[in-house]
């Protein structure tokens, strides 16, 4: 299609993604227009206004930026107070700069107090022709554009219809190791190298194992590969979710994380559909467990085994069921 027709297109696909995947999408491009090498974007730290966050170092500039992303729909306007309480914000987080996205548009005010706080702005219109001039989720070939699939399949989300996917059911059985990968995800690029050099005991299987966890629990989303002397490396970025789940940990909030990663694993389709059973049935014996798994699933019979031992603990983190003794083996009861 045309640039401008490309444009449009784009324009639609902000404005039909969430609000969460629009943050994602932000993320990834101003990882593109701002060198990796000299940027560091994550989720906020703080519930300050401020979305995502980085430092630029360019040798002869430095400085830290903040990012507030919203996604409105076609028509609101970002008005003069949003813009106020987003420098009110970079203010109290100490940003030395900040940029300000929207999927809509802003308002003459919002515009003029901007520009004398000196807020870089980015409305949809701007955002989506920054996309198509450097082809950000966007191919070029002869004169037309296209979309870039494996640019937007990275921020999709599971999907929860028909058969489950084999990639949405978990295998990574430590929650404490699956900290340990978003922490690594967090102060990396978030390629499966960078994670194994900042965590020794994560190969490169490992960290996809524990980046699917991360992805099937809404902590983590795709990114595109990066090219590491000639390959293409996978990579992974947090979600607003993933750093909440860090934050609390670190701050002692034990309870308030496992409150978040216990509404992040009922969200999980296979989990649901399991639960679903025991609610029912009130009970659910290990076998029966393993059944369900591979009636829900296209899995092997040796990745059903497997996998079910982790849909298995996943579940009885959720406080309505219990894992009990049933002879030789165990079964699971709703409380």
């Amino acid at each position: 299609m045309k640039f401008a027709s490309m444009r449009e297109h784009l324009r639609d696909q902000m404005y039909d993604t969430s609000p969460e995947l629009f943050e994602i999408l932000c993320k990834m491009v101003l990882a593109r227009r701002l060198n990796t090498e000299s940027l560091r974007v994550t989720a906020f730290r703080q519930d300050e206004g401020i979305d995502i966050e980085g430092a630029i170092d360019e040798d002869v500039f430095v400085a830290s930026f903040g990012a507030q992303v919203k996604r409105y729909n076609e028509g609101t306007t970002v008005g003069n107070r949003h813009i106020q309480r987003f420098s009110g914000a970079l203010d109290q987080a100490k940003y030395q700069t900040g940029t300000y996205i929207t999927s809509s548009s802003f308002t003459e005010p919002a515009s003029a107090a901007a520009e004398e706080l000196q807020i870089h702005l980015v409305d949809g219109e701007r955002l989506a022709v920054t996309m198509v001039q450097h082809q950000i989720g966007v191919t070029k070939n002869l004169g037309s554009y296209e979309t870039d699939d494996e640019f937007w399949e990275a921020i999709e989300e599971p999907e929860q219809q028909g058969i489950v996917p084999s990639n949405e059911v978990p295998l990574a059985n430590s929650f404490q190791t699956l900290r340990l990968f978003l922490k690594a995800i967090e102060d990396t690029d978030g390629s499966t190298q960078a994670i194994h050099s900042e965590v020794a005991s994560f190969d490169s299987r490992h960290a996809n194992l524990y980046g699917t966890a991360g992805w099937i629990l809404g902590f983590v989303h795709k990114d595109t590969p990066k090219r590491v002397n000639g390959r293409e490396v996978r990579r992974w970025g947090l979600t607003n979710t993933g750093t909440k789940y860090l934050r609390l940990h670190e701050r002692g909030d034990e309870e308030a994380a496992e409150r978040l990663l216990i509404d992040a694993i009922r969200n999980v389709e296979i989990i649901q559909r399991v639960f679903e059973t025991i609610e029912r049935d009130g009970e659910l014996s290990y076998q029966e467990l393993k059944d369900r798994v591979s009636a829900e699933t296209n899995l092997s019979q040796s990745s059903v085994s497997r996998r079910s031992s982790t849909v298995a603990q996943w579940l009885t983190t959720l406080p309505e069921v219990e894992e009990i003794s049933d002879g030789q083996s165990k079964k699971f009861v709703h409380g």
